[in-house]
Formats: C-alpha cells, structure tokens, sequence
C-alpha cells in the first residue's frame, strides 16, 4: 500500500459539498500507479492550503466517470474528456488547522502540490499524530 497526496482547486471542484452528499467520488487519475487500497490524502488549495480528507482507493483506471458529481463541478474544461479516474472512498476529514501547508513544511515538503505524490516518511509521521 502506497501514501499519496492529491490537489484540489476549490476554484474548480467543491469537494466539501462531493464528500458530504457522496462517501465515495470519481476522481482524475493522473498517476497510473495508484493502486486499489493506497492511501490518498486530498490538499486543499487557498484559501485552505490544508490536507483535508484522507481516502481509500476503491478502483482505478475508470475509463469514465461511474458517480454523477457534476452538480459540485464547478469549471470542468480540463477533465470532460480526462479517460482515467479513480473511485476514492471518504476515510476522515481533517479541520483546516490540523494538516497545513505550513506543518507539511515544517516536516519535508520542499515545493507546491500541483500533482500527485508520494507522502514521504516525515510527513507520514506528522499525519499520524492528528
């Protein structure tokens, strides 16, 4: 099983109103080494700059959206015709003060999350303790 940190754009994706209508959501797959049963945390861009839900990967490699979300969609441009989504399942949510930008590099994270990543050790550790 693999760790994972994922952004959200709440300029593009309501997140908080998906997860409190859905306990699982279709989302881009952008690595396809994600596998069924990794661990993805959803990073929260401004105003939040926080990690906020953690997940399980139910499936991946979905050729096409399976969960109607559209109506928390709110500019899709980018992903109408995206072809590789994952099925993320609502584990926890985190408040915006717990998993911050500023915590996150405080314990290793060297640059902005604009894509996927592998959650290193330190700030696997950090997540451990919320």
């Amino acid at each position: 099983m693999t760790e994972w940190i994922i952004p959200c754009n709440l300029k593009y994706y309501d997140v908080k109103g998906a997860f409190s209508k859905f306990k699982a959501i279709d989302w881009k797959q952008s690595a396809k080494n994600i596998c069924v049963g990794d661990i993805v945390y959803i990073y929260v861009g401004k105003p939040i700059s926080a990690i906020k839900y953690k997940c399980r990967v139910n499936k991946t490699n979905l050729s096409k959206v399976e969960i109607d979300d559209s109506e928390f969609v709110i500019n899709g441009e980018n992903y109408e015709n995206y072809g590789n989504h994952m099925e993320l399942e609502l584990i926890r949510e985190y408040a915006d003060t717990e998993l911050t930008r500023d915590m996150l590099v405080e314990n290793g994270l060297k640059s902005n999350i604009q894509g996927p990543r592998r959650v290193d050790v330190l700030i696997r550790e950090s997540i451990n303790k919320v």
